[in-house]
């Protein structure tokens, strides 16, 4: 089902993805189709401008990010790389790292919708991507030794953290891709659907996310990003402190009060 949205003109002219709304909803699709959605310099810089529009943005509650055509983002650009200096791959490098950051650090939702390739840079933004859900047509990876390379953007340290030692190493020495069902069984993608049900699941998700108290599903995505890493006791006292915050919400009294009226609750973020 396509989503009744209307583009989103708070962003400045994208030229490799488009913005739409539906409703708090923001869906980013990236449209170069030609270079099967490969990221070069111009599209990591206005990701970067986007998802920084979006965390500033209280009219949006969820982004999701999806890809047309065969791939969702089948990697950087190779033709970036040709013939240029090693100071300008590391400025390509920390471009990107800095892009990641911006989705990762997103304090809203991001919901990633993988249509079809996934490889290097792209799967890399599956990593940072909250929830994913994956066409079974989808294939994951990270091929860069192929090329005699590794992946720049977090790639050699978020998939261990996700999936274990042993299984990241495998996939990044091999470089071999793996099915959409396979990523669900090593907890990279949350569902697998039907290529023609790949958007419904993804606003299905975006919407019940949507509904739900702004405020409580922001501190759960940063208690969950920052207690990971975080020693068990220093992270319950972090998740104390948040609930505690958010029992002296309005949106707390609102959730509880409708809970006992029998009601839906109206949040506002507040």
């Amino acid at each position: 089902m396509s989503p009744t949205a209307e583009t989103d003109r708070s962003i400045t002219a994208p030229v490799n993805f488009e913005i739409d709304r539906d409703g708090s909803i923001a869906i980013l699709t990236f449209v170069r189709e030609d270079r099967l959605n490969a990221l070069d310099h111009r599209t990591m810089r206005e990701l970067t401008k986007a998802f920084d529009a979006f965390d500033r943005d209280d009219s949006v509650s969820v982004v999701v990010v999806t890809g047309r055509g065969k791939a969702f983002v089948a990697g950087a650009d190779i033709n970036g790389y040709l013939n240029i200096e090693l100071t300008e791959y590391i400025d390509f490098q920390r471009l990107g790292r800095k892009m990641y950051a911006s989705v990762e650090r997103c304090s809203k939702p991001v919901i990633v919708a993988v249509n079809g390739w996934a490889l290097g840079g792209g799967f890399e933004l599956v990593l940072v991507a909250d929830i994913v859900i994956a066409s079974e047509r989808a294939k994951l990876g990270l091929p860069e030794c192929k090329l005699g390379l590794l992946p720049g953007g977090g790639g050699t340290q978020r998939l261990p953290r996700l999936v274990g030692r042993n299984k990241a190493k495998e996939m990044l020495m091999t470089g071999d891709p793996i099915t959409a069902t396979e990523a669900e069984r090593l907890g990279i993608v949350n569902t697998v659907v039907a290529p023609e049900a790949l958007m419904d699941a993804a606003l299905q998700m975006a919407r019940t996310i949507a509904e739900r108290a702004p405020l409580a599903v922001r501190m759960a995505k940063q208690l969950v990003d920052d207690g990971v890493e975080a020693p068990l006791e220093t992270a319950i006292t972090m998740e104390m402190g948040m609930t505690a915050t958010l029992y002296n919400t309005r949106d707390a009294r609102e959730g509880i009060g409708a809970f006992l009226e029998k009601r839906t609750p109206e949040f506002t973020g507040h």
